[in-house]
């Protein structure tokens, strides 16, 4: 499911810089999965509370026990069996790795703090008072966020050039082929499914392998999918809304943007967009600077 850009005519950038969530949320997995490996992992999460008991929850918050509170946060990268790190990990960085170089770590900074936080909310108060003993694990809530954001933002179709000629006339071909993996670029429904799969299977088997815990509720997995799908659209709105009305607002963008990756200066590269493009300084400085804070868009 792409989302559809303004006019056909704007994309987001992606940026190259070191995925500094993304990598921070697979060390939080490697870290406690160390941890749990000195015992059972099952009996490690209910001795030391690092799981989400929903009853536990509300008896903390109600006592104002912050410290239970924060130690039950490691039910976030929680994982029972070697296989679900794997699987875990495996969908992080997919999704993840590439929200952040579209979103950048800020914004995806963000992002992961809800999906980390606001999901657990509705699974205590959901669950509570019921006299469930379900403990909670696993990273599930924060990488459906990811994954709302990726739907939002999906990689684009990429093809790649032959460099032989068709004939003698021309030195290299300009004639393009397709990617291999392009079908999967096209449809990141392909990496969407095969996550929905193995969650439901995670379920299942949470609940034959290890009685007691679980790794999905529904109802906070739908809050995590809003929250990343709500974020990274309000984002792409923003960036994009301010070139709907005037596509030559990408064109500036996109000069002013080459003159600062050479390192022009800020003030000389607005001058030398201003020149190149024959427009105003002013109204070259105006739409340079509302689009400042912004995701990167860029001509198609």
């Amino acid at each position: 499911m792409n989302q559809p850009q303004p006019q056909g005519r704007a994309q987001i950038e992606s940026a190259s810089g070191f995925p500094l969530i993304t990598v921070s949320l697979l060390l939080g997995l490697m870290v406690v999965y160390y941890m749990s490996s000195t015992t059972a992992n099952d009996r490690f999460f209910e001795m030391t509370g690092h799981g989400f008991r929903a009853d536990d929850a509300v008896l903390a918050f109600q006592s104002g026990n912050w410290g239970k509170i924060f130690n039950m946060m490691y039910a976030n990268f929680a994982s029972l069996h070697y296989v679900q790190l794997f699987f875990s990990a495996y969908f992080i960085w997919v999704f993840g790795g590439h929200i952040e170089g579209k979103m950048g770590p800020g914004r995806l900074g963000l992002l992961v703090l809800l999906g980390l936080t606001v999901p657990w909310v509705a699974v205590a108060l959901l669950n509570s008072g019921k006299g469930s003993e379900t403990i909670y694990v696993g990273p599930m809530f924060v990488t459906t966020a990811l994954m709302g954001a990726y739907l939002v933002l999906p990689p684009e179709k990429q093809r790649l050039k032959s460099w032989m000629p068709k004939n003698r006339h021309q030195i290299f071909d300009t004639e393009e082929r397709k990617d291999v993996r392009d079908h999967y670029i096209k449809n990141p429904m392909v990496f969407v499914g095969v996550f929905v799969v193995v969650q439901i299977a995670f379920h299942f088997a949470c609940g034959i392998l290890y009685p007691g815990f679980d790794t999905l509720d529904l109802v906070a997995t739908a809050i995590s999918f809003g929250i990343g799908y709500g974020i990274a659209h309000f984002l792409l709105s923003a960036a994009t809304g301010n070139v709907q009305d005037a596509p030559m607002k990408l064109g500036v963008l996109h000069h002013y943007r080459k003159l600062i990756a050479i390192d022009v200066p800020h003030e000389q590269a607005l001058m030398g967009t201003s020149k190149a493009l024959g427009l105003p300084y002013e109204q070259v400085r105006d739409w340079v600077n509302k689009d400042k804070g912004k995701m990167k868009i860029r001509n198609l």
